[in-house]
């Protein structure tokens, strides 16, 4: 049951105040911090894509730092638009606070090249999207398909080499007797 805010804050899109000296991440850390400070347990919050101006591991951090706050510290209604899929798995241990939903999809059979095609639904659907499709929404954009197969070896490559780290890591905290 929803009962009215004392205030909306929405941190979303991306600018810069070049003639400032304030790049487009810095831009987006000083309107998450006034958010931050502003918010009451009474206040919608909404992040769209928060730390996505500096690298992965910062990025992630930042966001995940946040997220923890905001649900901790604030205890307000929330909603964190994320393209860090390692932040789904607070939903776990958030207690019942957390709540993980995607843009729902269609997915077409693969065509002779190899290619998925996805249809993106603009519905929201519970539970957290099982993979990333931004080299779809970079065919729709028409991006070279020579790029897009370059990139795709690329992001295997990628998501193989974090999926055997991930792996390594929960073996060594299940050795450690810290693991789940």
């Amino acid at each position: 049951r929803l009962t009215p805010f004392d205030a909306v804050y929405v941190r979303m899109g991306a600018n810069d105040c070049i003639a400032r000296g304030q790049s487009t991440f810095m831009v987006e850390m000083q309107e998450a911090a006034d958010i931050l400070r502003a918010a009451t347990p009474r206040s919608l919050v909404i992040f769209d894509e928060l730390g996505r101006g500096t690298s992965t591991y910062d990025g992630m951090a930042i966001a995940s730092a946040t997220l923890q706050f905001v649900l901790e510290e604030k205890k307000c209604v929330a909603f964190f638009v994320t393209h860090y899929p390692a932040l789904a798995e607070l939903e776990k241990e958030s207690g019942g606070q957390l709540g993980n939903y995607h843009m729902s999809f269609m997915e077409s059979a693969k065509n002779g090249e190899g290619d998925q095609r996805i249809t993106f639904l603009y519905t929201a659907v519970r539970g957290a999207a099982s993979k990333s499709y931004g080299l779809n929404v970079a065919r729709l954009a028409r991006i070279p398909s020579s790029i897009l197969q370059e990139a795709a070896e690329r992001s295997a490559a990628l998501e193989e080499d974090v999926g055997m780290r991930a792996c390594e890591f929960r073996l060594v905290r299940a050795l450690e007797g810290n693991g789940k």
